[in-house]
């Protein structure tokens, strides 16, 4: 398995698109902290102001796994690859597992190289102080809080993974229905989009909460209260855990099936 795991991650970093996705972020990043320069002078929690504005990149990088899952599976039928893939001596599904967890470890690789590079971006323009400074927040229940600006980063990377792994795994899942990788990728990034749309044009139904994209953002139980009335972090929580265990089974249940013969 281990071995899977690394050939997959070596067919992630060895193609060009790869260290595109990297340099569009690092490089949006190093503008924003450029642009930020004049609205951050003489506060002393400038870097940790340019951490927690610098996870709002979590959603390129979400878009960005979505295009490396929704080709994960679909490429190798789209290129034709499969056939050698399948002629190793593991199971269908350890090859799906390892091309699974090798897009996660990319990923959240990606999130752990925005966080370290917006430290040391913002560190060395503005100063490594300040991670005490106080960061005040109105929370759900509409009263004023402070915590560390320092937690508050941590909390806001933490929240973005949330939808990160379920778009990661959506973009998976349908890379295991479809043959072709363009239309793999079309469609996650169709969906990534299109779930606040979806969930307010179902806002007149008591079912609305059961939608995936309502319970994404867990930091809505933190900050301004939940999307839809009546849910609740545990609620949440179980929703993401089935929807999760859903995808997982309908993908090895796709590719085990898949014939490839043609």
């Amino acid at each position: 398995m281990f071995g899977l795991i690394l050939n997959e991650n070596a067919k992630i970093y060895r193609r060009s698109r790869t260290w595109i996705f990297v340099g569009i972020v690092l490089l949006t990043l190093v503008a924003a902290c450029l642009v930020s320069h004049r609205s951050f002078a003489g506060s002393g929690a400038q870097v940790w102001k340019l951490m927690d504005d610098a996870s709002a990149l979590t959603m390129l990088i979400t878009i960005f796994a979505a295009v490396v899952a929704g080709d994960s599976v679909a490429g190798e039928f789209s290129s034709g690859t499969v056939k050698l893939l399948l002629t190793r001596p593991v199971s269908r599904l350890q090859i799906l597992w390892s091309k699974y967890l090798s897009v996660l470890l990319f990923a959240f690789g990606f999130v752990a190289l925005l966080f370290i590079a917006s430290w040391v971006v913002g560190g060395l323009v503005f100063g490594f102080g300040g991670a005490s400074a106080s960061y005040q927040y109105v929370d759900a229940h509409q009263a004023l809080q402070q915590i560390p600006y320092a937690a508050e980063v941590m909390r806001s990377y933490g929240f973005a993974l949330i939808p990160l792994l379920m778009t990661l795994t959506v973009s998976f899942m349908i890379s295991a229905l479809f043959r072709s990788s363009s239309l793999a990728i079309a469609v996650s990034i169709l969906l990534m989009f299109a779930g606040t749309l979806v969930v307010g044009a179902l806002s007149r139904y008591v079912w609305d909460k059961y939608i995936l994209f309502a319970n994404e953002n867990l930091g809505q139980y933190f900050v301004g209260g939940p999307m839809v009335h009546g849910m609740t972090l545990g609620f949440s929580v179980v929703v993401l855990a089935v929807y999760f265990v859903l995808f997982h089974a309908v993908a090895a249940l796709a590719f085990h099936r898949r014939d490839v013969a043609s």
